[in-house]
């Protein structure tokens, strides 16, 4: 139960453009017209309807607000399973834009070939982007949240750093004719150590992928390396600005955060300050207004 008017989801500022709703099971369950969030695997404290209507009084007060579901994660990995018609219910039913995909394999089994990079996972990868393609409703939203080095490993940057085993995860379907059917890309520029540079990534994206493409940045602490390794990295403000100025430098799409009700590390940036920093140097307007 609950008034979805008070929903947070419903009062965001209107500087936020999208918002993902996270995490919904790759091989969810979902009835048509039950408006129940039992199967799917998204855990939240609102019922179902609630959800629905706060989604409805958000776009009341913000139109050009866009809502997805992000289907995977770190957590949901059963692909094999992918249940697109549910899932297409589900948008539908909800009102959605569409679907963010988070394909987030344990195991990709990367590694450079002849041709380039290869990975294990390459073929189901592609398949599921394509499946849901042609599975949601028309003109839905496809966006794929893609890994900080996922365009690394060929070209100028074959040795980029760091090199880690999602090495090249992202190549074979940006180079994949379904790869014109995602509506943006947003990186997850986070959990990759001091050693990461978002901008190059940034780049190395943008030189297969031609769509909009959004860099994205983490409420401290970052999941990998954990925090007590000395090349852990750490979000601060100033790094954000230059971060939010590099992505208009370099023709970006926007900035994510994730997430929206992380708790921030003890002395870091809690999810209002990083946002209202990525709305002022993006000239968004209305910056005042707090996330949460």
């Amino acid at each position: 139960m609950g008034d979805p008017a008070r929903a947070k989801l419903a009062n965001l500022p209107a500087y936020v453009g999208t918002v993902i709703l996270c995490f919904m099971q790759p091989d969810a369950r979902y009835t048509k017209g039950s408006y129940s969030l039992g199967g799917t695997g998204i855990q939240f404290s609102y019922d179902g309807t609630v959800v629905r209507d706060a989604v409805s009084l958000l776009r009341q007060r913000n139109p050009g607000v866009e809502v997805l579901v992000g289907i995977g994660g770190a957590v949901y990995d059963n692909w094999s399973g992918l249940n697109v018609t549910e899932i297409a219910d589900f948008v539908s039913d909800f009102g959605l834009d569409g679907v963010d995909v988070g394909y987030e394999p344990t195991y990709p089994g990367c590694a450079p070939s002849r041709n380039g990079y290869a990975c294990a996972t390459d073929e189901e990868y592609v398949g599921v982007v394509r499946k849901l393609s042609k599975g949601l409703p028309a003109g839905s939203t496809l966006s794929v949240s893609v890994f900080h080095v996922g365009a690394y490993g060929e070209g100028q940057w074959a040795k980029s750093q760091p090199m880690n085993k999602y090495t090249g995860v992202s190549l074979a379907l940006l180079r994949s004719d379904v790869a014109e059917k995602i509506t943006r890309l947003n990186i997850m520029a986070y959990d990759a150590s001091t050693a990461y540079d978002p901008l190059v990534a940034l780049a190395a994206y943008q030189n297969y992928f031609k769509g909009p493409i959004l860099l994205g940045v983490e409420v401290a602490p970052e999941a990998w390396p954990q925090q007590a390794a000395p090349n852990a990295h750490v979000i601060t403000l100033p790094e954000v600005e230059a971060l939010a100025n590099g992505v208009k430098a370099q023709g970006g799409g926007g900035m994510i955060l994730w997430s929206m009700f992380k708790r921030a590390q003890a002395g870091t940036p809690t999810s209002n300050e990083i946002s209202k920093q990525i709305c002022v140097t993006l000239d968004l307007g209305d910056c005042d207004k707090p996330l949460v």
